[in-house]
């Protein structure tokens, strides 16, 4: 066959075989169940992506190689580009090598997948197929568990070998040069900067031999040779011995000479100690291991570098007394250049610690200003709170005066002095790991002090972010944060905690008048920000809030000056409350206010109950606002009230005369916001489970316009209670003080937590913001907490709603999993029982096999017979032990 024709079948073969593993990845992904199919029997229609033929192909597939049905089409399609861009000829023996390979590695992934991937509720069968259950038992029995593996991972790299004729000498080959080349790279960049321009003296126990740092008119080197190029060159060197060229000082050519010099050690005269003397400039300067990299600069710029002349004589060494000793870090030590080159030394030492002295100056001339604050008035609401009502109770809030006055006795912060001192310590001490900073401006705050810093071109935000626990210990401090970005300028930030701590008090931040002019009901104020600003924002905008710290970071502190600072902006009639307490000591002392819908709830079980009726409280409003023409809850309750203020109240769109012992419709009433607080929620992850986090998400992605939102907080910020897809759908928020920087990471995607101060210092990550505001915390007492409750007790009694924490008389709750009694009135459940008791084995597979129903039924049936205790739940491969014994 000509060249032309046997592309053009090669073409064709490729562009079928190309659509064919397209149509069986779609048939794959879209793959239902209860399709009818080739385990399912029924003339219902298939909901397949690929109609009836890929509902019969993913069946069949699934049910044979389990997940390793989803690489098959990815194998076949490898296979297809690896044919049809070789030459056409292929005897039949390749062929069946070719699918013997396939075979080997068909049968060894499922067999692997089997015993180490659990099921899942997707697979008809194992995570293995009927082929890894099959090979799997068969094997075991014969060669144990590990020498079954260790079988199967040599079938799967025998079988990459034949079909895909993949090479695994080439493979090593590959990595070996690839983490030699890593080696190389990473040796050559330590060379390149830790080396000098000086040369080298390397000294033994009797002798002392003098290397020069380069040959005949050799530039200095850049430090970027291979590894192993200077492996071997050394190596050559160590057998060859130095080689050197002499020049003379006039400049004339010079032939090579190889001398070998070995001086002792007598009566001063030794060069050796001459290296070690006192009139060393370099030696006499301090700091030079901080600063290499300027003084190998300045070398580079001020010294010349020649050749080396060829060494005196032995005896010329020795005997002379005349001459003078050799200064290695003089240039006609080694260049032959005249005496005078020799006052190029000192510049060095002046060259690199100019910019140290200038900087100093500039320190000592540094302004310090503080950051900017708006001036705090107290509110007109503090004012009328401060001078009393006449009448008690007539308010429709609380007096602000139940909370303590604020507490300032004016030392926080440094003297003048003290910070012109710091500034100086922090540009030292970066200088001491190599990095050179500006202080261009200091702002004092009441908790911390922040330097902005300019760091020197070319030096990484990264590399002095790295430097923070260093800064900390080296300037005796507590702990040191580093700001990477500060917004609207170029510079960066060290953030310092001061001597002394300002309190900050939550009747400050509420007297305040921002507090005062915000309108929303879901109003929260967090404390203040680094330049003593009250910190204000809007649950209803976040709209959930996800809170995190270690124990005595103040966590639970922060969450009642939350509650308190709702309390003291919304009646029972604009906000109500659902506090969930594990703990049962921190929300506790709120029992009894009138904004609760049901009592405080200690019970992890109630708590789930509690979310699924949130769940149906936001539908319930969805379906209201919808009727109504309200795109949220503001639009609903003012339609509502207006109608009431025009005289003609809107009738309830929702009854149903079928379902009320009522003849007329309800007349609508403006519906409050709903606020489910969470004290531990980590505590209701391990409890209730997978469960709740659906919930939480549900109500997390739709319940913002329903009026319905959530603060969530925890003391355990692992990826296990803080999941992604509760990160995913809550946005905002906030981080105490947490213990590492992997923590951090999970709650702010980002670090920094790890380095506050504790007692209220947290990041506050606002919504539509990546970059974290630090805020301190206001503090609130137990006294005070126990007044406002006392002052709401006394305006009105809690109208509780039974159906929050309803639970199932067997502890299940409804809607979440609650119908294992169904399972038991299955026709087939005592069938199902009877067969999993005598064959010893329990699968959902399995029972559907036996018994010929669906996927679902069978796993509905399997899931009872756990919840009745006669098999136990699945182990980490989904295999099940049966525990009840056979039927008599």
């Amino acid at each position: 066959m000509s060249d032309d024709g046997w592309r053009k079948r090669h073409d064709v073969g490729f562009l079928l075989l190309t659509l064919g593993c397209v149509l069986l990845f779609l048939a794959l992904f879209s793959y239902d169940p209860e399709d009818v199919a080739w385990s399912v029997v029924g003339s219902g229609t298939a909901d397949n992506s690929i109609g009836r033929v890929g509902a019969y192909l993913a069946d069949f597939l699934l049910h044979g190689l389990g997940y390793l049905a989803f690489f098959f089409p990815a194998l076949i399609m490898a296979k297809t580009w690896l044919l049809f861009r070789k030459a056409p000829a292929v005897e039949g023996r390749i062929w069946l090598l070719r699918a013997s390979g396939l075979l080997l590695i068909l049968v060894s992934l499922a067999a692997l997948a089997d015993v180490s991937i659990w099921q899942g509720e997707l697979l008809p069968a194992g995570a293995g197929g009927i082929i890894g259950e099959g090979v799997v038992s068969l094997m075991i029995p014969l060669f144990g568990f590990v020498g079954s593996v260790s079988i199967l991972i040599v079938a799967l790299a025998l079988g990459l070998v034949l079909f895909l004729e993949f090479s695994w000498l080439m493979f090593f080959e590959r990595v070996g040069g690839f983490a030699l080349s890593v080696l190389e790279r990473a040796a050559g960049a330590a060379s390149n900067s830790k080396s000098t321009k000086r040369p080298e003296v390397i000294e033994s126990a009797g002798q002392s031999t003098i290397q020069p740092a380069r040959s005949n008119n050799e530039p200095p080197s850049s430090g970027r040779k291979g590894l192993l190029q200077r492996l071997f060159a050394s190596a050559r060197n160590r057998q060859t011995g130095d080689a050197r060229q002499s020049v003379p000082n006039d400049g004339a050519a010079a032939s090579p000479k190889t001398v070998e010099t070995h001086v002792s050690r007598s009566n001063g005269n030794s060069a050796a100690s001459e290296l070690a003397s006192e009139d060393d400039p370099l030696d006499s300067f301090e700091g030079f291991s901080a600063l290499d990299d300027q003084v190998a600069d300045s070398l580079s710029d001020d010294v010349p570098w020649h050749a080396e002349p060829a060494l005196p004589p032995h005896s010329e060494i020795g005997t002379s007394e005349k001459t003078p000793p050799a200064n290695p870090t003089s240039p006609d030590a080694f260049s032959g250049a005249d005496a005078p080159r020799a006052s190029n030394a000192p510049a060095v030492k002046k060259s690199v610690k100019q910019p140290i002295e200038e900087t100093v100056a500039d320190i000592k001339s540094l302004k310090i200003e503080p950051l900017e604050k708006r001036e705090s008035r107290p509110s007109d609401r503090a004012k009328r709170d401060l001078q009393g009502s006449l009448f008690k109770g007539s308010e429709p809030l609380p007096s602000i005066a139940l909370l303590d006055p604020p507490k300032s006795d004016g030392k926080a912060g440094f003297s003048e002095e003290r910070l012109h001192d710091l500034s100086e310590l922090l540009v030292q001490k970066l200088a001491d790991f190599g990095v050179k900073v500006e202080v261009t401006a200091v702002a004092p705050g009441p908790v911390i002090t922040r330097f902005e810093i300019q760091p020197a071109p070319g030096v990484k935000a990264s590399k002095i972010s790295n430097l923070a626990k260093d800064l900390a210990r080296s300037m005796a401090m507590v702990a040191v944060r580093v700001v990477e970005v500060i917004p609207g300028k170029s510079v960066m930030g060290i953030e310092v905690p001061n001597e002394n701590r300002a309190m900050v008090t939550l009747g400050e931040v509420l007297s305040s008048e921002d507090y005062d002019r915000s309108k929303s009901p879901l109003t929260l104020a967090l404390g203040h920000d680094i330049a003593g600003n009250p910190v204000i924002t809007d649950l209803a905008k976040m709209p959930h809030l996800l809170v995190a710290g270690t124990t005595g970071s103040g966590k639970s502190v922060g969450v009642n000056a939350m509650l308190l600072s709702l309390l003291f902006k919304s009646t029972p009639e604009e906000l109500r409350l659902i506090l969930v307490d594990p703990k049962m000591l921190e929300l506790s002392v709120y029992e009894g206010i009138p904004h609760l819908l049901t009592p405080v709830i200690t019970d992890m079980k109630e708590a789930a109950s509690g979310l699924r009726w949130s769940v149906a409280e936001m539908e319930r409003r969805y379906q209201l606002m919808a009727a109504m023409g309200v795109r949220n809850i503001a639009g609903y309750n003012k339609k509502v009230k207006d109608a009431i203020e025009a005289g003609t109240p809107l009738a309830d769109p929702l009854w149903q005369i079928d379902q009320s012992f009522d003849t007329t419709p309800p007349t609508l009433e403006p519906l409050p916001y709903v606020v489910i607080v969470v004290d531990e929620f980590a505590d209701m992850m391990m409890m209730v489970g997978k469960k709740v986090e659906e919930l939480i998400a549900r109500i997390a992605q739709k319940a913002r316009a329903a009026g319905i939102h959530m603060i969530l907080a925890t003391q355990r910020p692992s990826v296990d209670v803080i999941t992604g897809l509760i990160k995913a759908n809550v946005p905002t928020r906030i981080a105490f003080q947490v213990s590492s920087k992997i923590d951090s990471r999970t709650i702010l995607d980002q670090g920094g937590a790890e380095q506050l101060l504790g007692h209220g210092d947290m990041l506050f990550m606002p919504p539509g913001n990546a970059l974290p505001e630090r805020v301190h915390g206001a503090f609130v007492d137990d006294d005070e907490v126990h007044r406002v409750v006392a002052e709401w007790k006394q305006r009105g009694e809690p109208d509780y709603i039974e159906e929050i924490t309803q639970v199932g008389e067997d502890g299940a709750i409804p809607g979440m999993g609650g119908d294992d009694a169904d399972g038991e009135k299955d026709d087939l459940y005592d069938q199902a029982v009877a067969f999993v008791t005598e064959s010893g084995k329990c699968s959902i597979s399995s029972v559907q096999r036996k018994l010929r129903i669906g996927y679902n039924r069978a796993a509905r049936l399997v899931e009872t017979m756990e919840a009745a205790g006669v098999v136990s739940p699945p182990a980490h491969n989904g295999s099940r032990e049966v525990i009840a014994p056979p039927p008599a």
